[in-house]
């Protein structure tokens, strides 16, 4: 199996470019950090990255590498951020990098996309990050991928179908 991460600070516009390769048949893996929010916010639970970052780190870490083992195991599969992405978010909210980010996250993803962010930041109830804080962590998990090894591509500002071309074409 090839593994392509999908990747970029808050409304870089990766999910809809997910939706798109998986309507042309690609297998996705969806991002386990939305998820977590969202269940964690209906049920009161402390699993937030604003009430206790490094349970969600490590929790989010976790279920993000399960979705993976336990996705396609033949062909491409795209993913929605990978177990690398936390090594950005600690460095810009001062946490530990999860053992299993540690443990796995070298050598594992054939290339990493890093998309732009999109011109208008819309915040909401999982993304609570202002514009400026989405540009520090986007450059952070730029920084946390080269520095397990990875080259970074860089996905331009384009429509959500152009970039899964560039995509597609930088495979």
């Amino acid at each position: 199996m090839k593994r392509y991460v999908l990747t970029g600070g808050p409304c870089a516009g990766k999910t809809t470019v997910l939706e798109i390769l998986k309507k042309r048949g690609f297998s996705v893996v969806p991002e386990a950090a939305r998820d977590i929010i969202e269940k964690n916010t209906a049920n009161g639970g402390d699993v937030l990255p604003w009430k206790n970052l490094q349970k969600f780190q490590d929790t989010t870490v976790w279920i993000q590498f399960w979705r993976e083992l336990f996705s396609k195991p033949y062909g491409i599969l795209f993913l929605d951020r990978g177990i690398v992405d936390p090594v950005g978010y600690c460095a810009v909210f001062t946490a530990n990098v999860p053992k299993i980010t540690r443990w796995f996250g070298r050598n594992r993803y054939e290339k990493i996309f890093l998309l732009d962010l999109l011109p208008d930041y819309m915040a909401d109830e999982s993304r609570k990050e202002d514009r400026e804080m989405a540009k520090l962590i986007h450059e952070e998990l730029r920084k946390g991928y080269i520095s397990y090894g990875y080259e970074v591509i860089q996905v331009p500002f384009l429509t959500p179908e152009e970039r899964v071309e560039f995509i597609l074409r930088s495979l």
